[in-house]
């Protein structure tokens, strides 16, 4: 029988995670990934769901959580938007922002993030 909802995934399969970190100064950038690499996205092999983001900016943590799904070989990126005197730090599926966002992450800080999801492999 195949149970393919949100508490099935999160019940049955261990949660994934990806990992971005880079600084940032004023421009609005992507965060780079695994290998260094900045961009438009990593790809994902399996359908799944972001649940949530953490970022530590050197001194504070900020999370935010939500569902967020997304099909097989969607690619995630990090993009921090320039609003005024901070940025908005923005999870994109397949280039396109989400709601899975932090407000006021700071100017010229060195940025640790990472994505929590669960994937549906049924």
């Amino acid at each position: 029988m195949c149970k393919a909802t949100l508490a099935y995934a999160l019940a049955s399969q261990p949660l994934q995670m990806l990992h971005f970190s880079g600084t940032v100064t004023t421009a609005s950038i992507h965060l780079p990934t695994a290998g260094g690499i900045a961009g438009d996205g990593m790809p994902i092999p399996y359908a799944g769901t972001l649940i949530k983001i953490i970022v530590f900016d050197g001194s504070t943590i900020r999370t935010d959580s939500t569902n967020v799904q997304f099909a097989a070989n969607d690619r995630f990126s990090l993009y921090c938007q320039n609003v005024g005197a901070t940025f908005t730090l923005k999870t994109r599926v397949n280039g396109v922002s989400s709601n899975l966002q932090i407000a006021s992450v700071p100017f010229n800080s060195t940025l640790q993030v990472t994505l929590v999801f669960a994937l549906n492999r049924n």
